[in-house]
């Protein structure tokens, strides 16, 4: 939990100076995997609610980080695109994530790294077994 909390506390710090907030993160980096995506797809790859993912495509939007596009096939459906300016906030968060692995990591042999990943990895496999368990 203090590792959590202590690295949570400087990543929000350097999102902060940025300009984004920590959530909507995961948003910007899965439009650019997969670009054009429609809300409801989105909802279904991030598991969160639509009007969660609603509120923060309207701020991304506002702040020039995404837009809108209608379908070309469907006109019911609009499809998010990242803009030049989210593809370049993107680049340097992803710089900001990769400093802080360094840092988090710092001291650790490459053997303990890998372990320490494979331990991390397995406590997830965990608390998703028991998740769905309750569902």
């Amino acid at each position: 939990m203090r590792m959590t909390h202590l690295y949570y506390g400087k990543a929000y710090a350097a999102m902060k100076e940025l300009d984004v907030h920590p959530r909507q993160i995961p948003l910007l980096f899965i439009l650019q995997k997969k670009e054009g995506m429609s809300q409801r797809e989105i909802c279904d790859e991030m598991k969160i609610k639509p009007p969660t993912v609603a509120v923060s495509i309207k701020r991304m939007e506002k702040a020039g980080l995404i837009e809108k596009m209608p379908d070309e096939k469907d006109q019911r459906v609009v499809r998010i695109y990242v803009t030049e300016k989210g593809k370049s906030l993107s680049k340097q968060i992803e710089k900001v994530v990769k400093e802080s692995e360094a840092k988090v990591v710092e001291g650790f042999s490459e053997v303990e790294i890998c372990l320490m990943k494979r331990f991390l990895k397995q406590m997830i496999a965990n608390m998703e077994q028991e998740e769905s368990k309750k569902e």
